[in-house]
């Protein structure tokens, strides 16, 4: 008794797999695309999010001189998310779903 099944599907998957496997260099409007901040947030892109934070956010050095619980409170009040960690990576989840087209 012989049976076949269906595969077809898999081959972009495994492309989508190979072109996502590794490091990734992802900018936050990739990341956080305007849907997911919409969704998940008060505001309608990571800009706005920024620039309606207490913070001036002009750079990498800028964001990382930021404490944490202070920014993770910002979070807690303006999104879904408690902390900047759970928000990220949330966005990271989708951005993935996304590339492997979930």
């Amino acid at each position: 008794m012989g049976f076949e099944i269906e595969m077809s599907g898999f081959d972009e998957l495994e492309d989508s797999l190979d072109s996502v496997s590794g490091e990734n260099t992802v900018t936050f409007d990739e990341l956080f695309s305007e849907s997911f901040m919409r969704r998940h947030t008060d505001f309608n892109d990571i800009e706005e999010f920024f620039e309606e934070s207490p913070w001036t956010v002009e750079d990498e050095e800028d964001f990382e001189e930021i404490l944490e619980d202070e920014f993770d409170a910002y979070v807690d009040d303006t999104t879904m998310f408690a902390t900047w960690e759970s928000m990220l990576g949330k966005a990271g989840e989708k951005w993935m779903a996304d590339q492997l087209g979930f």
